[in-house]
């Protein structure tokens, strides 16, 4: 499919992947684009990097804490984080409620746990 309109009402919405849960999200190897909506305590379970693939986390909702190769950055709402390959980081708090979009291109499996 060359297009496609998808809801944004969950807790977390496939926009665009290479594995979308349902028909309505965009299939893309080239490119990951993901709805989250927090409204309760949440982060990673540790530090990880990607080894090809950068990501943007950009906050439309609330705030997120990033720790990035050891240091915590705060991106609050209106603002973006760029997190390049092969940077270790972990979303560590979110101060809910929050909303926002997270984008990774190339999209792939290519994600290392490194704490």
């Amino acid at each position: 499919m060359s297009f496609s309109k998808i809801s944004l009402e969950g807790r977390l919405t496939v926009i665009a992947g290479p594995h979308p849960p349902s028909d309505d999200g965009f299939r893309s190897d080239r490119l990951q684009v993901l709805h989250w909506h927090v409204d309760e305590p949440y982060g990673d379970d540790g530090a990880h990097l990607h080894r090809t693939s950068d990501e943007v986390y950009v906050v439309l909702e609330g705030a997120i804490d990033v720790d990035v190769d050891g240091s915590r950055v705060t991106v609050a709402a209106g603002e973006a984080l760029t997190v390049g390959a092969g940077v270790s980081h972990a979303l560590v708090a979110v101060r809910y409620p929050a909303r926002g979009l997270t984008i990774r291109g190339p999209a792939g499996s290519d994600k290392v746990a490194t704490g």
